[in-house]
């Protein structure tokens, strides 16, 4: 298990740049979308490469959908491959269905609502795409969203850094390789920017983590600081080996699941690769402050994670867990767990990228209207 912190001295280098482009059109974003305002969803695609695939994930009114994926299809008209997903699409609940995930559906036969669930049908669908290499994940609730640029030139970097290292790697070792963003601060708009300050979700939870880092791998300063990081990033082959899980669970739940993937394989001496890089950010991250009652749903969700590891949790992390849940007064929340999305496309499906792609054929129309 290798676990990174890093900061770069400065982002931009002229050779970085040319291998950037390897980075871009092989990776696929995925935009987590509920009820934000089409300016400021549009806004957040702006800072994205028109070249990548970008898979919008929304859970907006179902009202609104056809709305929303005509406004899209109309300003994204540059963009080359852009997908609009609705959580509650028929076929997406169908296919679940027929491949015994009756546990992400709600009684009326349609994915629930959650950004676990939401994440998951974003990775699934980004793996039919077949060629991306990488999958970032890009909540829609951003502000200030050319915080954007830096995260993806600082993934860029990182994810082809470690691919060429494994390219040197002879051996038949799987590697896995998750990259997080640590936000430089969470100023409110207007108010002063304060670096270094985790979020109220993150404060509780990645104690807990350091805490099982200590215990499993003999890493007394890990520093982990990326518990809950809605922006973040895996190579493909990551994204389809971790598990998924519901709500605001899933991303403590999959630091968790890396964790365990790397710690049993150091107990059955088979070593998986297991890199998990958190990356320092210096742009601050403005978005919108949910209140107490949802950062405590958030906590619960985080700390119902560990119970899913019991079995193989070191008994002073339980009593930590334990203790935050008694100090903080929650509920306890046991997330949904759902398969792996290659366990998913083991099978025949009827799932095709194709019929939820919203831009890519006007290009040509579009080039040769400018030509004219």
């Amino acid at each position: 298990m290798i676990i990174d912190t890093v900061r770069f001295s400065h982002i931009l280098e002229a050779n970085g740049l040319y291998d950037l482009n390897q980075f871009l059109t092989r990776t696929a974003f995925i935009i987590s979308h509920k009820n934000e305002s089409l300016e400021t969803l549009v806004s957040v695609i702006w800072y994205l490469p028109v070249e990548s695939p970008v898979l919008i994930l929304t859970n907006c009114s179902e009202s609104e959908r056809d709305e929303l994926r005509q406004n899209l299809a109309e300003r994204l008209v540059r963009h080359q491959h852009v997908y609009f997903i609705h959580q509650k699409d028929e076929t997406i609940a169908r296919f679940f269905a027929e491949h015994g995930v009756y546990t992400i559906l709600g009684s009326d036969g349609k994915v629930l609502n959650g950004k676990g669930e939401g994440m998951y049908i974003g990775a699934l669908i980004a793996s039919l795409l077949n060629y991306p290499e990488w999958i970032v994940f890009f909540d829609a609730d951003n502000f200030v969203p050319s915080a954007l640029l830096e995260y993806t030139f600082a993934m860029g970097r990182l994810f082809l850094q470690e691919r060429v290292s494994t390219a040197l790697d002879a051996s038949e070792v799987q590697h896995l390789h998750n990259v997080r963003i640590c936000w430089s601060s969470k100023p409110t708009l207007g108010g002063p920017i304060v670096p270094g300050v985790l979020g109220r979700c993150t404060r509780v939870v990645s104690p807990l983590v350091a805490g099982l880092v200590e215990e499993w791998f003999g890493l007394y300063d890990s520093n982990m600081i990326s518990s809950n990081a809605g922006e973040q990033g895996f190579s493909m082959v990551t994204a389809q080996e971790l598990h998924f899980s519901s709500g605001y669970s899933v991303e403590t739940f999959q630091l968790l699941d890396l964790l365990s993937r790397a710690h049993h394989s150091d107990l059955i001496a088979q070593p998986e690769r297991v890199l998990l890089q958190q990356y320092q950010a210096q742009s601050p991250h403005f978005h919108e402050k949910g209140d107490e009652e949802h950062i405590n749903r958030m906590i619960a969700d985080s700390l119902g994670c560990f119970e899913h590891f019991k079995d193989e949790l070191p008994a002073s992390v339980k009593a930590l867990v334990e203790q935050t849940y008694e100090q903080l007064q929650l509920d306890f929340r046991l997330p949904i767990v759902y398969p792996t999305i290659r366990e998913l496309l083991r099978d025949q499906h009827i799932l095709f990228a194709d019929a939820y792609k919203i831009s890519g054929q006007k290009d040509t129309i579009f080039a040769q209207q400018e030509a004219v």
